[in-house]
């Protein structure tokens, strides 16, 4: 069976605990890359990640989502901080991808 993981602050990451996800605490955004390596290799389906580690790691989204299937990666909004266009960034590539020109 898959799994569900979210990785994140405390504050992002709390809700998701709740309702069966597995939520892992990143506390230093800069070393996310590194453990969504590690959690990309075990059964997950879905992962989570909030917009301030996915904005030290998009590489490592990428890389990722284009070389398997599964699994995917989501970027969401973090609870307090706002960090802007990351996830933008992301659907414009993956659009950009899909389409092979930018669309506004």
């Amino acid at each position: 069976m898959l799994r569900i993981a979210i990785l994140g602050d405390k504050d992002t990451i709390l809700p998701f605990k709740g309702s069966g996800i597995e939520a892992i605490l990143i506390e230093e955004p800069g070393r996310g890359g590194e453990k969504l390596k590690q959690v990309a290799t075990e059964n997950y389906g879905i992962i989570f990640v909030s917009e301030s580690v996915a904005q030290e790691c998009l590489d490592v989204i990428e890389n990722i989502s284009e070389k398997k299937s599964f699994p995917i990666i989501t970027i969401v909004p973090d609870f307090k901080e706002e960090v802007p266009e990351v996830a933008e960034k992301r659907l414009r590539k993956l659009i950009r991808r899909a389409v092979g020109m930018e669309i506004y």
